[in-house]
């Protein structure tokens, strides 16, 4: 019996893995490869966008559905916990992150995401918003690296006795569950920061001449 069990834990791992294929990462999210220096006119269309898809019933329910999941403990297989947890640092950092890019855009833009006045909004600095974006990237290389471990885990989880694999399964529907959240959300954050550095720049640039 506990062999059957071994095996269907095996399986489903195997199916979960096949799976993930799907989801490793060939290229960093948060890299923009699009360097097009654009108008104040394109920036602000591009915003747009960019809050349109923010606010779309799509990505919210993406978003959502990523924070109902409960954080893994450790089950005892190395490759699997350290990827766990690390899905779990990145859930956290970028529940934070929504935290910080209305106030990064209402400094750079004077508006809100509703298109309303910004008031009594703290101004940030060139290097401020720069941090943000160099965050954005290193998440996005840590998650490109990470996302290729998927592939290699069943092996991890066979070898770990019953047990250990169901908790395993487990954890490991936890990370695939997330990894599609974490992925748009990286490059989503990566291209309004990229929009707000530029408008920025270009704000700046048009106060230094007058």
């Amino acid at each position: 019996m506990k062999k059957l069990l071994l095996s269907a834990v095996f399986a489903l791992t195997l199916c979960f893995a096949a799976k993930a294929q799907d989801e490793t990462l060939t290229e960093n999210p948060a890299e923009i490869k699009d360097t097009k220096v654009l108008t104040i006119d394109e920036l602000k269309a591009q915003r747009a966008e960019l809050v349109a898809m923010l606010k779309s019933e799509e990505f919210q329910k993406v978003l959502a559905k990523a924070d109902n999941l409960k954080p893994q403990k450790d089950v005892g297989i190395a490759g699997l916990d350290a990827l766990s947890n690390l899905v779990t640092t990145m859930m956290t950092q970028l529940k934070e992150n929504r935290a910080l890019l209305p106030q990064m855009y209402a400094s750079v833009t004077g508006q809100t995401l509703d298109g309303l006045p910004a008031t009594e909004v703290k101004p940030l600095s060139p290097d401020q918003l720069v941090g943000f974006s160099k965050l954005c990237l290193a998440m996005g290389s840590s998650l490109l690296k990470s996302s290729k471990d998927l592939i290699t885990l069943p092996g991890e989880i066979k070898s770990a006795g019953l047990m250990k694999g169901i908790k395993g399964l487990k954890s490991l529907m936890y990370i695939k569950s997330n990894l599609g959240a974490i992925k748009q959300e990286i490059a989503f954050n990566s291209k309004m920061i990229n929009n707000l550095v530029q408008t920025n720049k270009l704000a700046m640039a048009a106060t230094t001449t007058k």
